[in-house]
């Protein structure tokens, strides 16, 4: 029979990395939920399904949703941009911890102004509606990044196809090899995956009670994921001088 080290039972417990990625996911979920039933049928987080609904508005002629989609995956990409600038400016992580505050910072900013752009000026203008598309595409290209910094094995909060793969395959080789388990990255994908799905549904719900909460979950969210990376960062501090971490992942990560 085979024990598992306690070293490696640890390694299968969700941190505060994998509660920050979760909570970015919820907010991945409700922006999309948000942005398709309030602000003209697009997708600010999916790229994928945003370059569909584009190239179906240039193919039926209908430049007005042709010109909202395009908006999201510009603004998206600007948003990668200028996170990766941030990324290349901060030290590698052979040398410190990745500090993850300017990523956050700029989606919070970006979230933040959402909110007040929501509240302060007319939705029912174009140009409204584009800023308001905009700042959402913006705040979930730098998030896409900062995902990819926290360094958890195979997670995503904006793009999913693949995870769905991946869970499809894991969970079928568990299945059928043994011993018959599913592996702990493959519960985490589903856990990430459901809590994306949560975030849309509470969207959904909230739009449809017209109780203006689907509004504030995306910036709330990531406030709350902020939070619980700084905190994580705090034991990887303290003991990546003494060399008992490994460098360049945050805790609650496993590679």
């Amino acid at each position: 029979m085979t024990h598992m080290t306690p070293d490696a039972s640890r390694s299968e417990r969700p941190g505060l990395a994998d509660l920050g990625l979760a909570l970015m996911a919820l907010a991945a979920g409700s922006t999309d939920a948000t942005a398709f039933l309030k602000l003209g049928m697009v997708f600010t987080s999916a790229m994928t399904g945003n370059t569909v609904l584009l190239c179906i508005a240039i193919g039926q002629g209908q430049l007005s949703a042709a010109l909202q989609s395009f908006a999201a995956f510009a603004s998206f990409m600007v948003g990668a941009s200028l996170a990766a600038l941030l990324c290349g400016r901060r030290p590698p992580p052979a040398v410190a911890a990745p500090s993850l505050v300017p990523l956050f910072v700029l989606e919070i900013a970006c979230l933040a102004a959402f909110v007040a752009v929501w509240f302060a000026l007319d939705r029912t203008r174009d140009g409204t509606t584009y800023g308001l598309i905009a700042l959402s595409a913006l705040a979930m290209g730098v998030q896409g990044v900062t995902a990819r910094q926290i360094n958890v094995p195979q997670v995503n909060t904006i793009v999913f196809t693949t995870t769905i793969i991946n869970v499809v395959v894991s969970l079928v080789h568990g299945l059928v090899r043994a011993p018959r388990r599913v592996p702990f990255d493959t519960r985490r994908q589903i856990g990430i995956l459901l809590v994306y799905a949560i975030g849309a549904v509470v969207a959904g719900l909230s739009i449809h009670r017209e109780d203006g909460i689907y509004v504030w979950v995306p910036l709330l969210a990531v406030i709350a994921a902020f939070a619980c990376c700084e905190a994580g960062r705090r034991p990887w501090r303290g003991r990546g001088d003494r060399g008992g971490t490994r460098r360049g992942t945050m805790p609650g990560a496993k590679r």
